[in-house]
Formats: C-alpha cells, sequence, structure tokens
C-alpha cells in the first residue's frame, strides 16, 4: 500500500486496529503512515488463555497439541483483502479463527501472528469468503455479535453462513481396556438470514423455519420453487439459490 493512501485514510481508522481487550495496549492507539499498529502477543495470549481455562478429564491442562481437530477450517494463511465500508484498505496475508473468532493476519510471512481488532466498519474477503461483524439472533434468540461470512448481500434478504469450532471436553476411559477419548474441536455450521435493516436471525434447517420469514401472499410460489428445485435446507448452494430467487421476485410484499 502506498503511505500517502494510508494517511488519508488516517483520521477514519483511528483507533479500528487494536489489540484484543484485555490485552497490552502500548503504541497501539493509532495508525502509522506504514499501516496498522500490530500487536505481537496476541497469539501467545490465545494459546495461554486456552490451556489455562481448560482442563483435561483427568484435571491436567490442556495443551493445543493434546487436542484433536483444529481451530481453523484452513489453517493457511491466504493473501485478504481489507475494507473499509466500500473502500479498499489494503492486503495482508489473513485466515480466519473460528475458535476465537477473530481473523488473524500477518503483514509478512516472517511477522508474527496478530488479531484484528473487530469493527463494523471493517470487512474481509479471504479466498472466496467475505467475512463481517454482525449482531444477530442465535437459536435461543439471544443478541450477539460475530464475524459472519456473507453469501447474499444483494437484495432485501441476506444470507450468511456462520463458520465456528466448538471445543469438546475429553472423556476418561471406560475401562482399564479403553484409551481416554482427547479433548476435540469440532465444527459448527448454521446459517443466518437478515431482512432489511433488521439483525439476521438464525434459520433452522427446514422448510417452516424459512416459510416463517416469506409473505403470505408469497409463500405460493416460494413453496414450488423450493419442490420444483429440491432445496436442501442444510446445503450453502440451496441455500444461496433460494434467497437470490426469493430477491429477484421481491416488489414490496416479501
Amino acid at each position: 500500500m502506498r503511505t500517502n493512501h494510508l494517511l488519508g485514510l488516517l483520521l477514519l481508522l483511528n483507533g479500528l486496529f487494536f489489540p484484543r481487550h484485555g490485552f497490552s495496549q502500548q503504541g497501539s492507539s493509532a495508525l502509522s503512515s506504514a499501516g496498522p499498529v500490530w500487536n505481537n502477543t496476541t497469539m501467545a495470549a490465545h494459546m495461554n488463555e486456552l490451556t489455562n481455562r481448560l482442563r483435561n478429564w483427568n484435571g491436567k491442562p490442556i495443551k493445543i497439541s493434546d487436542i484433536r481437530g483444529s481451530m481453523y477450517y484452513n489453517e493457511d494463511f491466504q493473501i485478504g483483502k481489507v475494507f473499509l465500508g466500500d473502500q479498499y484498505y489494503g492486503s495482508y496475508l489473513m485466515r480466519y479463527n473460528a475458535y476465537a473468532d477473530e481473523i488473524e493476519a500477518k503483514k509478512t510471512e516472517k511477522h508474527e501472528v496478530e488479531a484484528i481488532s473487530k469493527s463494523t466498519r471493517l470487512s474481509f474477503e479471504i479466498g472466496n469468503e467475505i467475512y463481517v461483524l454482525r449482531s444477530f439472533l442465535d437459536a435461543e434468540k439471544n443478541l450477539i455479535e460475530g464475524y459472519l461470512s456473507e453469501l447474499v448481500s444483494n437484495g432485501r434478504y441476506s444470507l450468511y453462513h456462520k463458520k465456528a469450532k466448538n471445543f469438546k471436553e475429553g472423556k476418561k476411559p471406560e475401562t482399564s481396556f479403553h484409551e481416554p477419548v482427547p479433548p476435540q474441536f469440532l465444527n459448527s455450521n448454521s446459517y443466518y438470514i437478515g431482512i432489511g435493516d433488521k439483525n439476521p436471525q438464525r434459520v433452522k434447517n427446514s422448510k417452516k423455519s424459512f416459510m416463517e420469514l416469506v409473505s403470505k401472499e408469497k409463500q405460493t410460489e416460494v413453496k414450488k420453487f423450493i419442490k420444483d428445485n429440491n432445496i436442501n435446507f442444510k446445503e450453502k448452494e440451496d441455500l444461496v439459490k433460494l434467497v437470490s430467487f426469493v430477491n429477484s421476485n421481491e416488489q414490496t410484499s416479501f
């Protein structure tokens, strides 16, 4: 990125790139002329937090190497783009930490892994996915904030994918002939639909759940589309097709 481009965004971006809350913020109160100020202790703090808080079935602290699976759907860093609103800001090596729900980044291959402070003004294009920070309603209608992968955004109905990793504790062996079950990270995938400016809400894997979001006068044609296209509410591609159809046929009634 050119220095003059960054200086032009300095006032807008001041305060958006910070270490995680609770970590040292020394020297991170503003952008430098060369880009965001980075916090080299971020990933070490992640690991310490995880191992200090969690215990194995025998009460001993857990090491990351003891946990089966990964905090990531893709552990590899990819060149990702950062946007401030609709304006391109710059590119970094990035990946999404699905357990910590953070965007991790490196200035270059030689730099340490760090986390970009969360802001609803920022979005990230990593690979073929766009991550945005949103407040949304979970399955229990609790309002929470986190990163969602944006799937459909060009209509009144928007569709998001929440990719999470849940930690599952290990289990002690049932008998002396059995091996202990190690702790593990498990995949958790869910989908959310936003209507206009409303907070996205989780959609269960069923036609009934989806139809509750559609106005009565439009339900007949939507049901026909679902049947004709054999829509599977567990498949991301089918949900994208369905929401895109709703948007393309919406006038004022949906």
